[in-house]
This record gives structure tokens, sequence and C-alpha cells, in this order.
């Protein structure tokens, strides 16, 4: 575990090739963040909810199947020992920057979309009055 710490391993060129099971778990997981967007994308034409959760749906579902699909081609190239296209070090940052990505739906979904609703409300309350 040390090792991903270590610049010359995580960018080498000469790769031990994957083992099975690693790479069998590893496409499950990003199938299912791809079926994941499917399902988001499916569900936010469904108009039961508001315009703030539709977008949130959509945000995540965007991460997902970029997650997936960057993910599943960064293990193909891993895979076929491609030789600076599959080095390790390519994944970790991608994994980085989705994390990042995922802070900032976060974000949206805990302090943006409240703040949103709590607007809105008072400009019903506002214009319940007016005529």
């Amino acid at each position: 575990m040390s090792n991903w710490f270590k610049i010359d391993y995580l960018f080498t060129n000469h790769m031990p090739l994957i083992s099975t099971a690693v790479l069998r778990i590893a496409v499950l997981f990003y199938l299912a963040f791809f079926v994941l967007a499917v399902v988001l994308s499916i569900m936010k034409r469904n108009k039961k909810f508001d315009k703030y959760f539709t977008l949130l749906m959509q945000k995540i579902a965007n991460l997902a199947l970029s997650f997936s699909i960057i993910g599943m081609i960064l293990l193909f190239f891993r895979h076929q020992l491609v030789p600076y296209l599959g080095m390790r070090g390519w994944t970790l940052i991608w994994w980085l920057i989705c994390l990042v990505w995922f802070v900032y739906v976060l974000k949206y979904w805990t302090i943006v979309i409240p703040a949103k609703r709590k607007e809105l409300q008072k400009k019903r309350e506002k214009e319940k009055y007016l005529p």
C-alpha cells in the first residue's frame, strides 16, 4: 500500500498484468456506475421532482457516466499494457478528480439547494399578497 505514494510506482512503463479477479471487480464497479447514470437520467424525466432535485440528479448522472466511461478506458489501457496511457497514476489522478467533483455535487446538494428552496419560499410568500 505504501507504493501508492511513490511516483516511480505510479508512472512506470513496465507494469505487470492485472489479475483476472481484480479486472472483473473493476469492470463490475465501473458498470455499476454506468447503470446508476442511466437510471438517474431516466428518473430525471419524471415530473414529480422539483427542478432543483432534477438538476442534482443530472449532476450525479454526469459524474457517474464520466467516471465509468473514462475509468473503463483507463482500465482497458492498463489491461492491454499500453505504455504511457496504462500507467497506474492516471487512474489515481482520475479518481481524485472525481472525488473533487463529488464534493462539488455534495456542496450543491447540502448548501445550494436548501438556500434556493428557502429563497423560492420567501418569493412565494411575498407574491401571495401581491395582486
